[in-house]
């Protein structure tokens, strides 16, 4: 079974659709999605009903639950909670029944589970090796037939291998997963980059074949710019850039890994 596998689409159609296309272009048989269809985006209707067209096998993330009320947003940031009462607003009611249909975990075959934040917390980052570890030791008590464990809400992909650890990723580069070993994986943003580009990222899982591969797509920003600024939203929901002194320190680790390879 060859998944498209995406996160935090965060109402943000046209990313959606860009990575939608090139997850279609590849052949996927099914889609994954880590949650958080709604929240900071102009598109929340939009987005849900496209997910649920795709037939999508879905978990509810922390922003669809307080989209829903059924989680508080008191610990979030201002521009989460501003673009969250707008969505509030905005939710049809199908929205709101398939958000509130979803589970907080799932398990899409026997190799695999999907949770928004980790397996125990829809709002817990999963983001050190010893926070992804315990997951592991948890997904392995829990679901003793799984090895990869999908998660979303950090907004940064990431793979984690029970033996290795951090695995080193490459957008479009295929990385083998190993027999007996078991995996966090995470698709990384679809809809609310936190990097210094704007793009579309999520995740291609060939289960059969034991592969996984990291995309990063360009989308039209532009219309969804003028999509956030016709609803009186912040024209910088979808694009949260990283302060410049890790940008300047990733560039520093890039290099470095550059001159070892030479």
């Amino acid at each position: 079974m060859r998944y498209g596998v995406i996160s935090d689409i965060h109402g943000n159609l046209e990313a959606l659709e860009a990575a939608i296309a090139v997850l279609s272009a590849e052949g996927v048989d099914q889609y994954l999605c880590a949650g958080d269809l709604v929240g900071y985006g102009p598109k929340p209707n939009e987005c849900v009903a496209l997910v649920a067209e795709l037939q999508a096998q879905c978990v509810a993330g922390n922003h669809d639950l307080m989209a829903l009320g059924a989680l508080s947003d008191e610990r979030c940031s201002q521009l989460a909670r501003e673009t969250m009462r707008w969505t509030r607003r905005v939710l049809t009611a199908a929205s709101r029944d398939y958000l509130g249909r979803l589970p907080s975990v799932l398990a899409p075959e026997a190799g695999a589970v999907v949770a928004h934040g980790s397996l125990e917390d829809p709002s817990k980052y999963v983001r050190t090796n010893h926070q992804r570890a315990a997951q592991l030791r948890l997904l392995a008590d829990g679901f003793p037939d799984a090895r990869i464990l999908i998660l979303g809400h950090t907004h940064e992909r990431a793979a984690h291998g029970s033996l290795q650890g951090t695995l080193r990723t490459r957008f479009r580069r295929s990385l083998a997963l190993a027999d007996g070993e078991r995996y966090v994986l995470n698709p990384g943003s679809v809809g609310q980059s936190r990097d210094r580009l704007a793009r579309s990222r999520f995740m291609l899982l060939d289960l059969a074949r034991g592969l996984v591969r990291f995309y990063s797509a360009r989308y039209d920003i532009r219309a969804c710019r003028r999509a956030l600024q016709s609803q009186g939203l912040p024209v910088f929901s979808v694009h949260t850039k990283p302060p410049l002194r890790q940008v300047g320190a990733d560039r520093v680790r890039s290099g470095i890994r550059k001159s070892t390879r030479t």
